[in-house]
């Protein structure tokens, strides 16, 4: 998933979420935060505590690590970590589509993309 959002400080920045597994649920989830300047910032979440209450979803993380990002990150250069209690960015997030091709059908194919024979008539034996 791919975003941009304003800042006043730092302008229009792009953020890419970097989820694994299948569909983006498996964790730990990688926030990446690029500047117009080209400076990048790297947040990563990871579910330490065992609750009842649901892991927040991609997007509530996505504004979790901007709302660090903006709060001012420890220039350490290296990935900080974030927690769901963090305060989010209550600002517009806007979907960015990457132009690289979609990764190929993992399901087996319907009859419509079935091979057909050439060779065979209907009620030929």
């Amino acid at each position: 998933m791919n975003f941009t959002f304003s800042s006043s400080e730092h302008g229009t920045c792009v953020v890419k979420l970097w989820a694994t597994g299948r569909y983006g649920f498996s964790l730990p989830k990688k926030v990446d935060i690029t500047t117009p300047s080209g400076a990048s910032c790297t947040f990563l979440y990871f579910n330490k505590k065992l609750s009842l209450k649901a892991e927040p979803g991609n997007r509530m993380i996505v504004r979790i690590a901007i709302g660090a990002f903006l709060a001012g990150v420890p220039a350490g250069g290296g990935a900080v970590e974030i927690e769901p209690d963090m305060p989010p960015y209550a600002g517009k997030l806007t979907p960015v589509r990457i132009d690289t091709p979609r990764a190929p059908m993992r399901v087996r194919p319907g009859k419509r993309h079935a091979r057909t024979r050439l060779d065979a008539e209907c009620g030929a034996a």
